[in-house]
């Protein structure tokens, strides 16, 4: 099983119901979503979307970042919200970073009954109450348990109950897109191939976004389009990233997306890629559009869920 961890910003949330079209498969993918926007009408939307397919969404309910952080009983009132009107495909999902967020875990979870009717957790740090912590876990209704690859040896010791899951954040974020240059195609990842034999009955991965949080944007000098794919060589998940060439400054975004949509263009043709994304970055080729790096970020996204659904 593959988790994919997303954000709830505009882009990733219009690639998950987008998908829904391919369609994901219910067996295979659940999605983490960490909302970072108070107004959470879009992630109703993709949770409707998403059920009539099957597809179960982790959604943080004490997120890190963005407007909702500290706040979390604004997602706890949303998810008692959309069950009562019958869209049951979320899972109260909580990250672990202190033991702060432990004993919020326990109060709310033991409230609202999601010991009982199930929840999911993301370990993000080791906490000093672990014990207690593992107690709890072993004597409840744990969906997945998700273990960042920093504290996997120590963590999965000691859970026996839920869907023991490894989290980890291959992709190489540089400072500038410029930066890629250098570096146009890298390893990304090789959990498919070994997490079952690891014990670990699923993966998770920031996709090709990464797991820093960075609010908003601006125009780069360089547009970057990220395309993971399999090594033939290694079976491995690499990533190439293609880079514009008219770098000297923030003019003409549509022109530089176009320098490197002729080279993804020529890759996907010469690798055989046929992914929802690859069709549609074919699409945007052959008119000569500019869709926007909003659906460029968006397409790289489906690409990877795509991707990692047909290996699995």
């Amino acid at each position: 099983m593959y988790l994919p961890y997303l954000r709830g910003k505009q882009y990733e949330l219009l690639a998950l119901r987008e998908l829904c079209a391919l369609p994901l498969d219910n067996t295979k993918i659940f999605p983490i979503l960490e909302p970072i926007k108070t107004t959470l009408k879009s992630i109703e939307t993709a949770l409707v979307a998403l059920k009539r397919i099957g597809i179960q969404m982790q959604l943080i309910v004490n997120p890190e970042h963005g407007e909702l952080k500290g706040n979390g009983n604004v997602v706890l009132d949303f998810i008692d919200h959309i069950r009562s009107l019958g869209v049951d495909n979320v899972i109260p999902t909580y990250m672990i970073l202190s033991d702060r967020d432990f004993a919020y875990f326990e109060s709310t979870a033991t409230a609202r009954g999601y010991l009982e009717s199930g929840y999911s957790l993301v370990h993000l740090n080791q906490i000093s109450n672990v014990t207690a912590l593992k107690a709890l876990v072993n004597n409840s209704a744990i969906r997945f348990n998700i273990i960042h690859v920093t504290h996997q040896m120590s963590l999965k010791r000691g859970f026996t109950n839920g869907e023991l899951t490894l989290l980890s954040d291959p992709f190489n974020k540089q400072k500038r897109n410029s930066d890629y240059i250098s570096v146009t195609d890298e390893f990304f990842s090789n959990d498919y191939l070994y997490y079952a034999d690891e014990k670990f009955a699923a993966f998770s991965d920031y996709l090709t976004i990464g797991s820093e949080f960075i609010e908003g944007g601006m125009l780069p000098y360089a547009v970057a389009i990220h395309l993971t794919y399999v090594h033939k060589d290694s079976g491995e998940i690499w990533i190439r990233h293609f880079i514009s060439d008219s770098n000297e400054d923030y003019s003409d975004t549509p022109g530089k997306f176009g320098e490197a949509l002729d080279k993804l263009i020529e890759f996907i043709d010469a690798e055989g890629l046929h992914t929802m994304a690859c069709e549609q970055f074919r699409d945007y080729h052959s008119r000569g559009a500019f869709p926007g790096l909003g659906v460029v970020k968006k397409l790289s996204i489906m690409h990877h869920i795509q991707l990692i659904q047909e290996l699995i």
